[in-house]
């Protein structure tokens, strides 16, 4: 029994410190501006022969103030779209 709680407290702290290792912040939204800013510049980088995973800070920036409109819940909602291609009805 022990070993199981164990593996479930494992995992939630691997789930909520992935994200956090990779983007570096907890807040959805900025979260989601780094992925929006990533989707934006790639194909300009690799166009361009920059490297597409060194996203510049002018480019996140602009995507920060379309998510400032944001609420929390539409950023984390958004994003988990995002990861899991969970697209339902739009």
């Amino acid at each position: 029994m022990r070993i199981a709680i164990g593996l479930i407290v494992i995992l939630i702290v691997a789930a909520v410190a992935a994200p956090v290792l990779y983007y570096g912040t907890t807040d959805p939204c900025r979260m989601l501006a780094q992925e929006m800013a990533a989707d934006a510049y790639r194909p300009m980088a690799s166009t361009l022969g920059g490297d597409p995973d060194d996203v510049p800070e002018s480019v996140e920036r602009p995507m920060r103030l379309i998510t400032s409109q944001m609420s929390g819940r539409e950023c984390s909602e958004e994003l988990w779209d995002r990861w899991f291609g969970a697209g339902g009805p739009s």
